[in-house]
This record gives C-alpha cells, sequence and structure tokens, in this order.
C-alpha cells in the first residue's frame, strides 16, 4: 500500500504542476480532473471512501463540469480547437487519463475487499451521518473557514476575470 500511495501522490504533484504551466484552458482542466481523481484514490488509501466518493462527484463531476462549461463559453470564434485536437499532447493525456482511470478501478475494487475483511475499524466508520456528527459538531470551525476560504476565491475571480476595471 505504500507504493500505491506514492504513485498517486507522484500524479496529483505531476498533474498539478501541468494545470498551472499548461498554456490553453482545456489542457489544464484536463490535469485538474487528473489531480482530482489521484486524490479521491488518496482518500481511498487513507480509508475514507466517504470523503472520496466527494472528490469524484464535487470537485471532479460538478465543479470540473462547470470550469470546462465556462472556457467553452469564452472560447471565441477565432479559437480553433479541432487542429489542437490532432495533436499528440492531447491524445498521450487522454490515453494516460484512461489507464490511470482503469487502475483507479481495479485498486478502489480491491482496497474497498480489503476493507470490508478488516474487523478494526468500528461500525458507524465511513457512514455519513458519523462523518456529519464530526463534520458540524467537532470541526464547525474548520468547515465555517473553507466557506469563507471558497467566498473569498469566488470574489477573487470574479474580479480577475473583469475584463474592464
Amino acid at each position: 500500500m505504500e507504493l500505491y500511495f506514492w504513485i498517486f501522490a507522484a500524479m496529483a504533484i505531476g498533474a498539478g504542476i501541468f494545470t498551472v504551466t499548461a498554456r490553453d484552458a482545456l489542457p489544464s482542466a484536463l490535469g485538474l480532473l487528473t489531480v482530482f481523481i489521484s486524490l479521491a484514490s488518496l482518500y481511498l488509501h487513507l480509508q475514507a471512501p466517504l470523503v472520496a466518493v466527494f472528490q469524484v462527484t464535487i470537485y471532479a463531476g460538478a465543479i470540473l463540469v462547470l470550469v470546462v462549461f465556462v472556457i467553452m463559453l469564452l472560447m471565441t470564434p477565432e479559437d480553433k480547437l479541432a487542429g489542437e485536437q490532432k495533436n499528440l499532447p492531447f491524445r498521450s493525456m487522454g490515453a494516460m487519463l484512461g489507464g490511470v482511470t482503469l487502475i483507479l478501478l481495479a485498486l478502489g475494487v480491491r482496497g474497498v475487499y480489503c476493507m470490508v475483511g478488516e474487523k478494526a475499524l468500528s461500525d458507524g466508520f465511513g457512514a455519513p451521518k458519523l462523518f456529519g456528527s464530526l463534520f458540524f459538531n467537532d470541526f464547525l470551525m474548520h468547515f465555517e473557514v473553507v466557506s469563507v476560504l471558497l467566498l473569498v476565491a469566488l470574489i477573487g475571480a470574479v474580479y480577475l476575470s473583469k475584463k474592464n476595471f
């Protein structure tokens, strides 16, 4: 399981660097998807399946779809995406993501079988009820700090996206 951690941690770091350094917005979003999926696999490694499901559904599903939707809305007719899709980096990144998804599915199924076999975890471990209880009772301040941070990031994104100040 140590190798599992290092593979997906390196993948998250590499995809994060690719996300920041990509010249175009669409490959950057593809790198962001890789970061989200690798973080979800790290959550599975930490035996937190509920957080991994949240990571995939909320971030890789909803947030990334919103980002890609905004990218497509902001593309001008002069931007030719069809010519760029024939490039080798696009195809290789897509092939890499497909392979990583298959590996993630295989390791996730294996991890679930390993977790079911363990008897050391409590009965309510990973259940949404226990998660909500901890989240809103013991870690309420953390929740509020993250909500304020997201609000500030949203205001900053709106400010930066305005073309005329």
